[in-house]
């Protein structure tokens, strides 16, 4: 697509997101609200396996580091949102590098696996971390982040809302231009042939190390936002089942493309929800559906179905 006409697309859908608190009812802002933070997760987690190709089980690690500093900041620190999601950032960073130096080491099912086992240790650390995360009951009594004054002219789930759109736009920028520079193409390089990569003078560990950080960074930028909007995090926002749910946006989304995972982290979180109210315990059944369908129609997903109708054109 010519940059112009991606440019004007792009400035588009911001335009249109941007007016939704005068469209949706306060419900329906905040589950979308809670659909932007993970739909930013799951660009971050496409980044990692389809970019770089690291497949993890333990993505959403980052999604508590990020959430649980968010939370002890606001409540022992400050209420300010964006110095939260600076340490959430900042924790994101720490633990991508202490755990994906060992991480990055192994490759394929014993990258995967090892992800796992850091998935299952962060859940048992926050667990049993009783007088600092609250262990099984969580981090309650976080106070709500204080958003620049804004939620003192508007009601304050659109206030959020409009931080959470900035957030994850400048969290999905920050993805595209990274895939798209020397770095990026470096960990695609990585990813396709690391023998090559290594005879041209590439540090192939250095590279991948540098992926994990970036999605981990991102992520836990996304975990700050479901802190911030819930004012609460416990242990099950770190269990495999999120790290599955997040992989499964990325591949609903096209694990070759950033904005598809985005796409369907916004659609699954909100189908999730529309499901669950109709349908009680039986919402299961209709996300599983959905999924063996897409798999056999969309392997590609939905990227995969945006070229073919591109190529028909």
């Amino acid at each position: 697509m010519n940059p112009r006409i991606k440019g004007v697309a792009v400035a588009a859908v911001l335009a249109v997101m941007a007016v939704m608190p005068y469209v949706l009812d306060p419900y329906r802002l905040d589950l979308l609200s809670g659909g932007l933070a993970y739909g930013l997760m799951a660009a971050s987690l496409a980044f990692l396996v389809g970019h770089g190709g690291l497949p993890s089980l333990g993505h959403a690690a980052f999604l508590g580091v990020g959430a649980y500093a968010a939370g002890l900041t606001a409540k022992h620190l400050t209420a300010n949102a964006l110095g939260q999601l600076l340490v959430a950032i900042a924790a994101g960073v720490v633990f991508a590098l202490l755990t994906g130096w060992f991480a990055v080491r192994t490759k394929g099912f014993f990258f995967l696996m090892f992800t796992l086992a850091i998935g299952e240790i962060a859940v048992q650390a926050a667990t049993r971390s009783t007088r600092v995360t609250g262990g099984d009951n969580g981090l309650s009594g976080i106070p709500k982040a204080e958003l620049f004054g804004l939620d003192a002219v508007v009601p304050y789930v659109a206030a959020f809302y409009w931080w959470a759109l900035a957030v994850v736009a400048l969290g999905f920028g920050a993805l595209v231009l990274l895939r798209n520079s020397p770095l990026g193409r470096a960990v695609a390089g990585a990813r396709e042939n690391e023998a090559r990569m290594a005879a041209l003078g590439y540090h192939v560990t250095g590279v991948r190390l540098a992926a994990v950080v970036i999605a981990g960074a991102v992520c836990a930028a996304g975990g700050a936002l479901v802190e911030q909007k819930d004012t609460f995090v416990a242990p099950t926002h770190l269990e495999i089942g999120v790290s599955v749910l997040l992989l499964v946006m990325v591949l609903l989304g096209g694990r070759d493309s950033l904005a598809g995972p985005l796409v369907a982290g916004v659609a699954l979180i909100v189908l999730r929800a529309v499901t669950s109210t109709a349908l009680g315990d039986k919402w299961l059944l209709v996300e599983g559906a959905l999924f063996v369908i897409c798999v056999y129609l969309l392997p590609g997903g939905l990227q995969g179905l945006w070229r073919r109708r591109a190529q028909a054109a």
